[in-house]
């Protein structure tokens, strides 16, 4: 197949990349390296170094003899030189991984939230709206986030896409419809993909185009089969406040003999995802034939949920490491319930994901043991704060009234 994969100079874009190109697809690669400069900007650099993408790519024709292309493009903006691209490579399918995807950072500013709005709002729609001009029966595979659903308390499991709901209207009439559990989004990040969910049912309905959602949970681990290749094709490994997840926080606090931080309680639950996994489930949702035409494809791309206080004690009695509890830097309901349906990619073969009690959390102490110098520690503590109610001091609350 030839595939396009935006944002494939990312922390999950780059690793599918290599895994499709590595089973014979041809992959083209487009990304504006964003990820780089922000990077760059806070001074949050990745625990492993990162080559430069000609680099990677260099290397990786070395390997393999394998061509992987790229294009330096911002697709949000820049929509005449993407149409182009798509309508030259023709491609079978678009994995549409391009996205600022901190819930911190866009929580951090104005221009940070302002800038993911845009960003990824607009980036999704230029490439459906280049799959539209072009050719209609291309695939698109959307990298979602399973955040969209919030994290109030649900009895019930949230299903996969849409289901029924049936009610009583004022005249005492039964009626039944269809729609998806509502969106309760807790971050600007999770607000843009709330709203990317609007513009890809809306391009599915009205132009049937072939697409497949996947709502993802946090993903762990750092490498995969084709990243352990060689140095130079290291992933990323964040550890940070802005784009650092929880278990590679832990284990570098761990590893650096710091205590391990827990917001709040610790009671948070969360769904989880090995990079192995990752790519893996987004190479079978490339191949994988839509079920309806009219509908989006909604996958739940999980392995398991748990709380964050399990996944910290896990660490820590693994790593002999101290548990810290910290202020929660976000207004969270800190203990729910949360029950995800996961049978989709179950019924396409992918049944035996990796968990968190695997063997797994050894490949990530080895990365970080080997970059223990690289480690900084004053980009760890959480200084974004979001969701809480400031009170007014009494001399702006005088100010307001007059």
């Amino acid at each position: 197949m030839k595939i396009i994969i935006t944002g494939g100079d990312g922390f999950c874009g780059w690793p599918t990349s290599l895994h499709l190109s590595n089973l014979g697809h041809n992959v083209l690669i487009i990304d504006n390296l964003s990820r780089r400069s922000i990077a760059s900007a806070l001074q949050y650099e990745s625990l492993t170094e990162i080559n430069a993408i000609h680099n990677r790519i260099a290397k990786w024709r070395e390997l393999t003899g394998q061509e992987i292309l790229f294009y330096n493009l911002d697709i949000a903006h820049d929509y005449a030189p993407l149409k182009e691209v798509v309508s030259s490579y023709n491609p079978d399918c678009i994995v549409h991984l391009a996205a600022q995807r901190s819930a911190p950072y866009s929580m951090m500013t104005v221009e940070a939230g302002n800038y993911t709005l845009s960003n990824n709002v607009l980036s999704a729609n230029n490439v459906l709206r280049a799959i539209e001009q072009h050719d209609r029966t291309i695939k698109l595979v959307h990298l979602g986030s399973i955040g969209v659903y919030g994290y109030e308390d649900r009895a019930f499991e949230i299903p996969e896409g849409h289901t029924e709901f049936s009610s009583v209207d004022s005249n005492n009439v039964e009626y039944k419809v269809q729609g998806q559990i509502p969106l309760n989004p807790t971050s600007i990040y999770h607000l843009s993909k709330s709203q990317i969910t609007s513009l890809l049912n809306f391009y599915s309905q009205n132009y049937a185009i072939n697409i497949t959602d996947l709502y993802q949970g946090i993903v762990w681990g750092t490498q995969t089969t084709e990243t352990r290749m060689s140095s130079e094709l290291s992933n990323r490994f964040d550890y940070d406040e802005i784009y650092g997840t929880v278990l590679n926080r832990f284990v570098v606090q761990a590893q650096a003999g710091m205590p391990i931080s827990v917001y709040g309680k610790g009671m948070q639950t969360r769904a989880f995802i090995h990079i192995q996994d990752t790519v893996k489930c987004i190479e079978t949702a490339v191949i994988s034939p839509a079920a309806n035409n009219s509908e989006v494809e909604v996958m739940h791309q999980i392995s398991e949920t748990r709380t964050v206080k399990s996944v910290a004690d896990h660490v820590a009695n693994l790593m002999n490491a101290k548990i810290k509890q910290v202020v929660n830097p976000r207004d969270e309901e800190e203990e729910h319930r949360y029950i995800l349906a996961n049978t989709k990619f179950k019924a396409l073969g992918m049944n035996r994901l990796n968990t968190l009690g695997d063997n797994l959390l050894d490949e990530i102490q080895n990365v970080v043991s080997k970059n223990l110098h690289r480690i900084d520690q004053s980009c760890i503590a959480p200084k974004v704060k979001w969701g809480k109610v400031v009170e007014k001091q009494p001399a702006e609350r005088e100010r307001i009234a007059s």
